[in-house]
């Protein structure tokens, strides 16, 4: 019996399954078939699409995988204020610059721009591919959207297309080494010039990819104060910073003053150059105020921000469903131990530790989490996309040409779409990000010893997930963000309704599945427990107790998210059953006659067995996993989550820990 192989590819480590990915577009999201009829996309038929999927997996698994772990161990070095990337980088983004920089990889295959519904899932897979490497231009379409949206003319026309095509790159400039998660502590100055340029100073730290080589100039999106401007969040401005100024007419001039004294030594994203950058400290650096305001720059910068913790949530969900592949993959030809059952018969054969309960039991875990973090992934990206369809169909619309109803309508599904995403936000980066780290452990505990070690790359995918809990805010600072800002408090906010309209819409299918309501009735009841902790919650404003509030948010989040994924899973389930009892579907299934599927290509026993397990990781994650909301209210009822020391008293802990 062939064993478990010990030593990753020579084209890295990196696994995924295209079924997933075209599961969610072609079988569970029915609304994903309206983006497909919208002009915007017409070409994208479902061929096309698989084109598009393959040929993103095949450069994360030929390209960006080969240089995953050699780039963790070569690091990035600072000499002489120049940061020297891991070898392999400059041809690696030369050959993404020419495939993928516009995101849209379409010429060679003649389609339009992908929705960001699809463009979600190619990102996962590169992201999982090669993570670090991925930061250097993953900025670039937002700070382009960013331009687009509040630049000025001139700003708009020597910058926007450069980063749209990833010409140039750019780097999001918020952190200072006294301002972290307190961006009103945010020091840097600008002045303003009689041309209507900045002068910049001050200093920015932990920037990812904050200076490199890979493109001729970098846009540094910087965020500081003017010379009149107040303390606090709303005296901050953004301005545009490149490294090497650019003249009115498009050309490089002069270098910009902005230089790198130092890379942080971390334990992940060794291949991501964390700079700490100064700015004027060796001449003037000339800077842009982004479009023609001063202290709006946070204002400005959301939406920037809002993408980046989407982006967090998929590079972690890529990290993790490859660590979870690998492990499956190892735990199917790894040979050790008999069965149970079988412990003291001394003829019994030995088996592929797939086959011991315990280790099912992890895979199991690992898959539904990675299955259902995608599918909420594809939720919002969906929502996201299905909203900019309907504004762009207003906008171009002239008033004659549409009904007030129609448009009425389509506004209120803009609000409805809007609102989720807005919601979603802090739980796909926080909560997605938090599973991604127990995936991690768990596809380590499966390998065992193996797993520990380097070269299977379980524990890199550990170390580099880690770190996602803490950028872009803090996991803490989403729950606050969740809790305050968008479920205002309690259940009776307007996102919150938005998510109690859908869901319930969902529950109330339940009558069409017979063959799955106890596991409709444990969602009900986990849904339930939700709504009565955040009841709980109001209850707390009302009587003046806010202060209980922030000891049970990150709780309340992963309560939230966990209902949420059991949700996408069942809603899954439902799909893959309905697929399974129909005969006509089951035996006459063929590439030709269900080009929509996820099957294409595939077997009819692949296709059932890809349906039943389906159906069996929701159930797992709904049976195991989904009925800790239960605890989680009992301890928000019971006041379980107060905090039992005073701050004097963890003085007093800290004083015999000094001495």
């Amino acid at each position: 019996m062939k064993q478990a192989m010990l030593h990753p590819s020579t084209n890295g480590i990196y696994k995924v399954d295209l079924r997933e990915f075209e599961f969610l577009i072609h079988e569970q999201f029915h609304e994903a078939k309206d983006i497909f009829k919208h002009s915007d996309y017409a070409q994208l038929e479902s061929g096309v699409l698989h084109e598009m999927l393959l040929k993103a997996k095949n450069f994360a698994t030929d390209h960006l995988s080969a240089s995953y772990q050699t780039s963790d161990s070569e690091g990035c070095t600072l000499k002489d204020g120049q940061v020297i990337l891991p070898s392999q980088y400059r041809d690696l983004w030369a050959l993404f610059k020419d495939e993928w920089g516009s995101m849209a990889g379409s010429d060679q295959l003649n389609t339009s721009a992908l929705p960001p519904f699809v463009m979600q899932m190619i990102l996962e897979m590169f992201m999982g591919a090669n993570p670090s490497f991925m930061t250097y231009g993953g900025f670039c379409l937002p700070s382009s959207t960013l331009v687009d949206k509040y630049g000025t003319e001139l700003q708009k026309h020597i910058f926007k297309e450069k980063l749209a095509t990833s010409e140039w790159t750019s780097c999001l400039c918020l952190t200072e080494p006294q301002a972290g998660s307190d961006i009103s502590l945010v020091d840097t100055q600008a002045q303003k010039q009689p041309d209507g340029t900045y002068i910049l100073t001050g200093e920015k730290y932990l920037i990812s990819a904050g200076m490199h080589d890979l493109t001729d100039n970098t846009l540094y999106f910087v965020i500081g104060r003017g010379e009149n401007s107040s303390k606090g969040t709303f005296g901050l401005s953004c301005f545009i910073v490149p490294k090497f100024w650019v003249n009115d007419d498009g050309s490089l001039g002069e270098f910009n003053h902005v230089n790198c004294v130092g890379l942080a030594e971390k334990m992940g994203f060794n291949g991501c150059a964390n700079a700490h950058l100064t700015f004027g400290d060796t001449g003037p650096c000339r800077a842009h105020l982004l479009g023609s305001r001063e202290n709006v720059g946070l204002l400005q910068f959301l939406t920037l921000m809002n993408q980046a913790r989407i982006s967090t949530g998929v590079y972690a969900l890529g990290m993790a469903s490859s660590a979870y592949y690998n492990a499956l993959s190892y735990a199917s030809s790894r040979l050790q131990g008999k069965r149970f059952q079988e412990s003291f018969n001394p003829k019994a054969e030995r088996v592929n530790i797939i086959e011991h309960a315990d280790v099912q039991r992890m895979l199991m875990e690992m898959k539904s989490k990675v299955e259902g973090c995608r599918a909420l992934v594809a939720k919002l990206t969906l929502s996201d996309t299905l909203a900019s369809l309907m504004e762009k169909e207003i906008a171009n619309d002239h008033e004659d040409n549409i009904a007030s109803e129609s448009k009425h309508a389509k506004r209120d599904s803009i609000a409805h779409y809007r609102g989720l995403v807005n919601l979603l936000t802090p739980v796909v980066k926080a909560y997605i990000s938090d599973q991604a780290w127990r995936i991690s452990e768990l596809a380590i505990q499966t390998c065992g010893g193996q797993g520990y070690l380097k070269h299977m790359g379980l524990e890199q995918y550990a170390r580099d997930i880690k770190v996602l809990a803490i950028w872009e805010g803090t996991n803490y600072i989403q729950s606050q963000d969740l809790i305050r800002d968008k479920l205002a408090l309690g259940n009776t906010g307007k996102l919150f309704k938005i998510y109690r309209k859908e869901i319930t819409q969902f529950l109330n299918t339940a009558r069409d599945f017979p063959l799955l309501q106890a596991e409709f009735e444990q969602l009900n009841t986990s849904y339930q427990h939700l709504e009565h902790a955040l009841e709980s919650i109001q209850q707390w404003v009302k009587s003046k107790r806010m202060d209980k509030i922030p000891t049970v948010s990150t709780r309340i989040l992963h309560l939230m998210g966990d209902v949420t994924i059991a949700w996408l899973l069942l809603q899954g389930a439902c799909v893959s059953s309905s697929r399974l009892s129909s005969q006509e579907r089951t035996e006459n299934m063929t590439h030709t006659d269900v080009s929509d599927s996820v099957l294409a290509g595939i077997d009819i026993n692949g296709a059932r067995e890809f349906y039943q397990a389906k159906i069996a990781g929701a159930q797992y994650f709904i049976f195991n996993e989904l009925p800790k909301s239960r605890s989680t209210l009992d301890i928000i009822l019971n006041h379980l989550s107060e905090c039992q020391l005073t701050v004097k008293q963890w003085q007093g802990v800290l004083a015999g820990v000094v001495e």
